[in-house]
């Protein structure tokens, strides 16, 4: 379901935490980046994705804020249609971060077009679905609302697919996005794949390891792929991105083996379990 792409967003709420020593640790991690060159922006998603293998997205957040609270960083707000903003963070003594700060914008006011996010989803849809059915998962549904007999209106949502392989059901959810999946929502997605007597199968750029776990915990696969996937033809966009603001994208033609791999194997174990 193509409905929720946040490339751009950054107005998210966290919870402010009571500093500790993870806290402690990221804003050293962010001090860091800036003592190598004062002169650095970044807006708030960048560095999100920039030490999520280290640290938790709300982390990041709070570490930042931390950080203006003590006058080592300042903060520079972009304001956009849609009633979000993009927050640069340029260290104290940074007095010229206007022309940098524009150069990132060109970047995200490009990426952020809304042919561009559907582009993105769509994309990650059809491969990821090319290539489970070339590992024999075969796609018997798209869009769920209603599966073996029974209908789903608790909530307005559905399930992307459901996948099927060795009579083992898959509800599967794919999200190509930066940000992390809304917990709200992969609440809701374990319980309706709960409901439909299907197995959950969550295919992420990212997710927190809490995130991860829950899946686990409910009989179900996190599939982590890390790059972002944009169309073949957005091969010049991918550039700018990588080059101006370092994350983590790609123009692909087809998912690695290893990816699906993973998945693969631990569906093996689940078949040999229910022999």
């Amino acid at each position: 379901m193509i409905d929720e792409y946040d490339f751009y967003e950054e107005a998210e709420d966290y919870e402010e935490y009571t500093p500790d020593h993870y806290f402690e640790e990221a804003q050293e991690e962010i001090k860091g980046l800036y003592e190598e060159n004062r002169e650095s922006v970044f807006y708030l998603r960048q560095l999100q994705v920039k030490l999520e293998k280290k640290y938790f997205h709300w982390v990041t957040n709070n570490a930042l804020l931390g950080l203006i609270k003590i006058g080592y960083l300042k903060d520079y707000r972009i304001e956009r249609e849609k009633g979000t903003s993009t927050r640069y963070f340029i260290h104290h003594s940074n007095r010229y971060a206007v022309r940098a700060i524009r150069r990132i914008e060109e970047v995200i006011n490009e990426y952020s077009q809304d042919n561009i996010t559907r582009g993105c989803g769509y994309r990650a849809e059809d491969l990821f679905c090319k290539a489970l059915s070339l590992h024999g998962f075969q796609p018997v549904g798209e869009k769920i609302k209603e599966y073996n007999g029974k209908r789903w209106t608790k909530t307005g949502h559905d399930l992307d697919f459901i996948f099927v392989k060795d009579r083992v059901e898959y509800g599967c959810e794919i999200k190509n996005t930066l940000g992390y999946i809304d917990k709200e929502e992969l609440d809701i997605k374990i319980e309706m794949c709960a409901y439909f007597n299907v197995v959950p199968l969550f295919i992420m750029r990212y997710a927190p390891k809490s995130y991860n776990h829950l899946i686990y915990t409910n009989g179900g696969f996190a599939l982590i792929f890390e790059t972002q996937i944009y169309e073949l033809g957005q091969v010049e966009l991918v550039n700018k991105i990588k080059e101006i603001i370092g994350l983590p994208v790609i123009c692909t033609k087809g998912i690695p083996d290893g990816i699906i791999d993973r998945f693969s194997n631990w569906h093996n174990k689940i078949v040999a379990k229910r022999k």
